[in-house]
């Protein structure tokens, strides 16, 4: 009887730690969201108010107000206004991106599938963590599901640009060469003029001339 009941609690124990698992990959798939939108929408704007270098009332009241205002999705939304003041605390405190669980490709090519984690719905604005690059030349390649014309953002972890510009892909593809001086985490947000799925994004070492 004693091993029946044993073998009873194990099984319950092990069913609950699976729906454990499977309720915090959901909440994280859902923060990851989250992430996205703050630092697409709103990270533009308040990456210069980090250290205190501009006020900002950190009352969740006030900044819920803030963030309905400048981000009209969020409005009704509890649940993502919370998030949102979260990241944006995280952001004027630690002068620093909100870390992403989303692990980088160990060849550095990230698949459609991928990606999909690191895009909002409505707009398919991308932010993604690129992880961390050694000083040298790289190009990175962008392939869409269609044609379109497109703004990319390559960002430093200390907010410094390396890339700001527009372009336009053809065969559904754009390269972008660009040169890291510093060592650091970068990451890549990826704005396009109408909602266009990225299906491939890979980064190459340049060779040398």
């Amino acid at each position: 009887m004693g091993w029946s009941v044993l073998k009873h609690f194990r099984f319950l124990l092990f069913i609950s730690l699976l729906f454990a698992e499977s309720l915090f990959a959901a909440e994280d798939e859902a923060f990851t969201e989250s992430v996205v939108i703050f630092n697409t929408v709103c990270a533009k704007c308040h990456e210069a108010e980090c250290s205190g270098r501009l006020s900002f009332d950190e009352a969740f009241e006030a900044s819920s107000t803030h963030i309905v205002r400048h981000y009209g999705e969020a409005s009704g939304k509890k649940w993502l206004q919370k998030e949102m003041f979260i990241l944006l605390n995280h952001m004027k405190k630690k002068c620093a991106y909100y870390p992403m669980r989303v692990p980088i490709p160990p060849q550095r090519v990230w698949s459609g599938e991928i990606l999909e984690k690191m895009t909002t719905l409505l707009e398919r604005n991308y932010f993604i963590p690129l992880g961390p690059f050694s000083p040298g030349r790289y190009s990175l390649e962008l392939t869409l599901a269609k044609d379109e014309k497109f703004t990319v953002h390559l960002v430093a972890e200390t907010f410094d640009m390396l890339v700001e510009d527009c372009y336009l892909s053809s065969n559904k593809r754009v390269v972008i060469p660009f040169s890291v001086i510093e060592a650091g985490n970068y990451y890549l947000r990826v704005y396009p003029r109408t909602p266009t799925q990225i299906t491939q994004l890979a980064i190459f070492t340049a060779e040398p001339h």
